[in-house]
């Protein structure tokens, strides 16, 4: 009896011993390890397991208030990065001018896009082909598309399609939804530039499933028949099936006609090669004029629709606009067709367009992910926790703007703004790569639309939300009565 007593003391000890051993070395370890490892995490706590602090952002992003989650524990912890969990992920989230600069021109080598499961299940050539690849092989497209021979080109047709659109849809109209109408035109516009469909019919077939498709973007990849995912599903293969039939008539058409003019982007894209003289794959096309179509149309549509809305509320800047475009106007005569060097005359309009997006952010926000261990500003960022990028938080901090909660649009004139404090098209060289094209379209529809109408709202009260947690839109549509100029 006596022995098992101490046998069993013995296995006590020993298992003290190990434990102790364990504690000491762990603890050894912790404070005299490789300096890489004594940096600290960014401060902040992951909340409730897997909940983390998930609801209090989810509920901050429908409402638009982003900035006040991110301000208020930018300033509890005395830090511009600071980590949460957001979605069962670690998140470390990022504000101000330095985080705008650091992720979109040092980012690249550090972060990737990080896409939800049911993005990458919709557009399967992301999985394997990196986002900074993708950009860059945009760039060379867009660029192309907007040197000097074509972006005259552009315009031109740009003005003739919103001449066009406001002619068919708006004249004569009491009332309309200018949200739904501004969408269903700058989609026609985008198949329009980026694969060359001109015919009304065949745009609005495409419009119907493309509507369809988005709404997947963001939902539960559960593909059941009857989920908005399934039927995101069904609709991105009959888009695809139907993409495949115009890349091959178009491939054809080239191959006829090798000097056919390269003025949509789908044709450029078909003669793009990278630089080991590759051509892109069917899928890798497919999947870039979809996003091209979905990042353009929709971002441009929700802009034309908030400055709208902020026109309406501003006399003030209603009139200095409507002067500076009837100016403009003036000095076309006899000419009938805007031109690049008119779109560069409306200064005023690009300010009040760029206060808007400062004010209301057409997206609060980007999400990334860590491709490997770096740290930023002293703090240690581990591979695989996801980065989120606030927008907002910089765009109504008192430091950069002064009195932010005012609407001023004099902030953009001039010399404009402290790089990187007002990012609405990204920076550097993640720069947007249809800024340039978003940028003559709105001025374009805007120059039209001046032009033709004034308007009254419906619902003055209308608030502008984020649902599906992407885009600013007025609940309504923002429904208005038009009169005719």
């Amino acid at each position: 009896g006596k022995r098992r007593v101490v046998h069993k003391m013995d296995l006590f000890l020993l298992s003290f011993a190990t434990t102790l051993t364990i504690i000491i070395y762990s603890l050894f370890k912790y404070f005299f390890a490789k300096p890489k490892e004594k940096m600290p995490l960014a401060p902040g706590t992951f909340g409730w397991p897997i909940i983390g602090e998930t609801i209090q952002f989810l509920n901050s992003l429908y409402y638009g208030l982003v900035h006040e989650f991110v301000q208020e524990r930018t300033k509890k912890y005395n830090s511009h990065v600071f980590r949460t969990s957001l979605l069962g992920q670690k998140v470390v989230i990022f504000s101000g001018p330095a985080a705008n600069k650091f992720i979109f021109t040092q980012g690249n080598k550090l972060i990737i896009g990080w896409r939800p499961k049911s993005v990458q299940k919709l557009f399967p050539s992301t999985s394997f082909v990196p986002i900074e690849h993708d950009t860059k092989r945009a760039h060379n497209v867009i660029s192309y598309f907007l040197n000097s021979q074509n972006v005259e080109r552009l315009i031109s047709t740009m003005d003739n399609m919103s001449h066009l659109h406001l002619k068919n849809h708006w004249k004569g109209k009491h009332e309309v939804i200018v949200y739904d109408l501004v969408k269903l035109f700058t989609f026609s516009l985008s198949i329009r530039a980026f694969m060359g469909i001109e015919e009304s019919d065949k745009i609005l077939n495409l419009y119907e499933k493309f509507k369809i498709f988005t709404q997947g973007l963001l939902a539960v990849d559960i593909n059941l028949p009857g989920t908005t995912f399934y039927k995101a599903m069904k609709a991105g293969n009959e888009l695809r099936k139907q993409m495949k039939v115009i890349i091959k008539q178009r491939k054809v058409e080239l191959l006829e006609n090798p000097n056919l003019s390269k003025v949509d982007v789908l044709t450029q894209m078909i003669n793009e090669q990278d630089e080991d003289g590759k051509y892109m794959t069917e899928v890798e096309i497919e999947d870039k004029v979809f996003g091209f179509i979905i990042g353009s149309y929709d971002t441009t549509a929700t802009t034309i629709t908030l400055t709208m809305k902020y026109l309406q509320q501003m006399p003030e800047y209603f009139n200095e606009i409507i002067q500076e475009q009837n100016e403009i106007s003036m000095q076309m005569m006899p000419r009938e067709e805007l031109c690049w060097n008119d779109i560069q005359k409306m200064r005023k309009t690009w300010s009040f367009v760029n206060e808007v997006l400062r004010n209301t952010p057409v997206v609060q926000g980007i999400f990334r992910e860590a491709i490997e261990d770096f740290t930023y500003e002293d703090f240690y960022i581990p591979k695989g926790w996801k980065i989120y990028l606030s927008f907002g938080a910089t765009q109504k901090n008192g430091e950069y703007f002064p009195n932010p909660t005012k609407f001023d649009p004099s902030r953009f004139e001039g010399n404009g703004q402290v790089p990187y404090t007002s990012v609405p098209f990204g920076g550097g060289h993640r720069m947007c790569p249809g800024k340039e094209f978003a940028r003559i379209l709105i001025l374009v529809f805007l120059h039209r639309l001046l032009k033709n109408f004034r308007w009254e709202p419906k619902v003055p009260s209308e608030k502008i939300l984020y649902p599906f947690f992407l885009l600013a839109i007025p609940t309504d549509g923002y429904p208005i009565t038009l009169s005719a100029v």
